[in-house]
């Protein structure tokens, strides 16, 4: 004869928005410290990365060729697009570094919540929390 086990699923708490802070580790101290020195070695790489595209930089040569005076514009436009990318990287690093002489710094922009340190070990600059994240995305 089998036997069964009911199921746990029934049994298992409704899950909260936010965990509470003993489900998480938040940012204090030692942390904090760690996510300005990544926050700085970050906004430093994109300042040295800045200056080496800059010496990189070439001007436009005329092509004769439609095939290559196609290619040079993709070339240039892809160029373009990654400065707009790491300029808005840097204004986000700086928002950041300004919020840590505060107690804004690791609270949510939408919720006001606490965004967990494993959060913002892997995205130092972030304002948001998962959830809200997720939400702004969807709408």
């Amino acid at each position: 004869m089998a036997v069964t086990t009911p199921s746990r699923s029934s049994e298992r708490p409704p899950v909260s928005h936010h965990p509470s802070p003993t489900d998480t580790t938040l940012v204090t101290g030692k942390r904090r410290l760690m996510l300005q020195t990544k926050l700085t070695r970050q906004r430093a790489m994109l300042l040295a990365n800045a200056h080496l595209s800059r010496l990189a930089e070439r001007e436009a040569e005329a092509q004769p060729d439609p095939l290559d005076q196609a290619t040079e514009g993709l070339e240039q436009e892809l160029a373009i697009r990654t400065r707009i990318r790491a300029l808005e990287q840097l204004h986000r690093i700086e928002h950041a570094l300004r919020l840590m002489q505060t107690n804004e710094y690791g609270r949510c922009r939408r919720c006001h919540q606490e965004i967990p340190y494993k959060r913002l070990a892997v995205k130092p600059d972030t304002v948001y929390c998962v959830p809200c994240l997720t939400r702004l995305e969807e709408e």
